[in-house]
């Protein structure tokens, strides 16, 4: 029997590492043979609670540590997965949790898995770093998102002893939902409402198209981090007159999410900071035409005109114009639709096959 440690965020609260390391700990349960235990790294109870210090964080990682101690020891695993957060004032604490499995499974097999960028622009302001990544990286199984990030952010630390894999985001898709009617003048976002999101930009963007399109409407949907959120937005549709054609959903999950998908024409996500969001694969898998942001770490994945449109910035006007670019064109939607329904299927059978592989070898 292989045995595998997880040392994970998983949901609540909903965001794309906790749903991609759901994933994978599905993914390594259904191989036979293995037996899978989890640690997790939930610090945060809410959306609200991501980004904030609060003493009982500090309570949870000290406990985190002592249960990451007490599980390697009782369990022996051949395998340890860890979600870590290589940047910031976090990589403190999460080298530390890495150094312990390093100390108490010597011999185990280490995952890391890293779920965004930011490690390159971290480290070449601190060039002590260089030595402190191959330190702790060593010997491990590094995996990034893209060829790029890998490139970019691990090939410069010219880590040693250590094997890198590029592992493609992938959706766990849920099978019982009711396949709404294609409407192609409904927008469909879906995200956390993070004002990085850009779903304020998207309104504004909306209530200019309205007026040349009526029949079109927008669906918003995802988690607030608080009321006040909530409020602010629906007084900016009030303030358009857009009541009767924005619909403001709130939280969405499992069977709900991949019904909005299916009945939107159009997939929106305006984010002024994306790497790879699952949301579009999402979208994808119900042929959405996506527009959405991150061109940079997105463009050898995707192509531009093909699979999705990318847009040239985040302000409302170039949103309003990729938009637009689809309704003029219904065949362009048509296209777009499905051939990133083709590109979402080859990316996940490569990131399952990737993941499988992982804890197969």
């Amino acid at each position: 029997m292989s045995k595998i440690l997880f040392i994970v965020q998983l949901p609540p609260p909903v965001h794309g590492a906790s749903l991609m390391n759901k994933l994978v700990i599905g993914r390594a349960s259904q191989i036979p043979g293995n037996k899978c235990i989890t640690v997790k790294l939930n610090f945060a109870k809410s959306l609200s609670d991501l980004q904030r210090f609060k003493p009982r964080k500090v309570i949870r990682a000290i406990t985190v540590a002592f249960e990451i101690i007490w599980k390697i020891v009782k369990y022996k695993p051949n395998t340890i997965y860890f979600s870590m957060v290589p940047i910031g004032i976090v990589l403190i604490r999460d080298s530390f949790y890495l150094m312990l499995c390093k100390a108490f499974s010597p011999k185990s097999k280490i995952i890391i898995h890293l779920h965004r960028p930011g490690m390159l622009q971290f480290y070449s302001q601190k060039p002590y770093l260089y030595r402190y990544y191959n330190f702790i990286f060593k010997g491990c199984e590094i995996v990034h998102l893209t060829p790029r990030l890998a490139r970019l952010e691990l090939s410069p630390l010219r880590l040693t002893k250590s094997h890198i894999t590029v592992v493609p985001n992938s959706i766990i898709k849920t099978p019982d939902y009711t396949k709404q009617e294609k409407d192609w003048n409904n927008i469909l976002f879906l995200s956390n409402f993070l004002k990085h999101k850009g779903y304020t930009e998207l309104v504004e963007a909306f209530a200019e198209l309205h007026k040349k399109y009526p029949r079109l409407t927008l669906t918003l949907a995802g988690a607030f981090p608080s009321e006040n959120d909530k409020q602010r937005l629906m007084q900016k549709i009030e303030l358009y007159g857009l009541n009767e054609s924005i619909d403001v959903v709130g939280a969405v999950y499992d069977s709900k999410r991949f019904e909005l998908y299916s009945k939107a024409g159009i997939f929106v996500l305006p984010s002024k900071l994306e790497y790879f969001p699952l949301v579009i694969l999402e979208a994808m898998s119900e042929r959405c035409a996506v527009i959405c942001s991150g061109r940079e770490n997105l463009q050898e994945t995707f192509t531009n005109g093909k699979h999705l449109l990318f847009l040239d910035s985040t302000e409302p006007a170039d949103i309003a114009q990729k938009i637009e670019s689809l309704i003029l064109s219904p065949q362009l939607a048509q296209i777009i639709a499905n051939e990133g329904y083709k590109r979402f299927t080859e990316i996940q059978e490569e990131s399952l096959s990737k993941i499988d592989n992982l804890f197969s070898r």
